[in-house]
């Protein structure tokens, strides 16, 4: 019994239109690869992710609490919160995305007859689609992001170093060898 992702059941009499991504699945993704490229420095918040992606505060609320529900980002509450990616972006699919937004359903069921000739080419179709969101991570896909207000010292750790003082020049000549230089 093979697995793949109808979006729209399959219907001889409609004549609507199949889509191979929901909406929403396109949204999730789109979503995952921005708090993995804004993240690096601090959690990302609801209203930077909808105003940077053109989306409401409340469907864009309505996702992240999907990504979270699936393991794949972390809530920060509080003053400094937001979202980030849990684990290592590397390691995240964007078939890991797009498996929590789809349906799993049975060629078996939609096409009783093994002989269909759409059986063949819809399987075709959905593992393609699998094996190459499958073979792209968040990690390919982001851009990471540096804000221009962000304090490379906290990039460093433990280690907050003050910066150095301005260089100042001596009134008057250290050594011979600097004598020409006063003149």
């Amino acid at each position: 019994m093979s697995g793949f992702y109808v979006f729209k059941p399959y219907n001889t009499d409609s004549n609507e239109e199949r889509i191979m991504i929901l909406k929403k699945t396109a949204k999730a993704v789109d979503i995952a690869v921005f708090i993995t490229s804004r993240s690096a420095v601090e959690p990302v918040t609801t209203e930077e992710i909808a105003s940077g992606l053109g989306l409401s505060s409340s469907y864009t609320e309505s996702i992240l609490k999907e990504l979270r529900e699936a393991g794949l980002i972390r809530a920060h509450r509080g003053p400094g919160g937001g979202y980030q990616i849990r684990g290592n972006p590397e390691d995240i699919s964007l078939w890991d995305v797009v498996k929590h937004f789809e349906v799993v359903h049975s060629f078996d069921e939609l096409y009783p007859d093994d002989g269909h000739p759409m059986k063949s080419l819809e399987a075709d179709i959905q593992r393609h689609l699998q094996e190459t969101l499958a073979s792209q991570t968040l990690d390919d896909v982001a851009v990471p992001f540096m804000p221009r207000d962000a304090r490379v010292t906290s990039m460093l750790g433990q280690f907050r170093l003050k910066p150095l003082p301005a260089p100042v020049m001596p009134r008057a000549p250290n050594s011979v060898f600097q004598l020409s230089m006063m003149l």
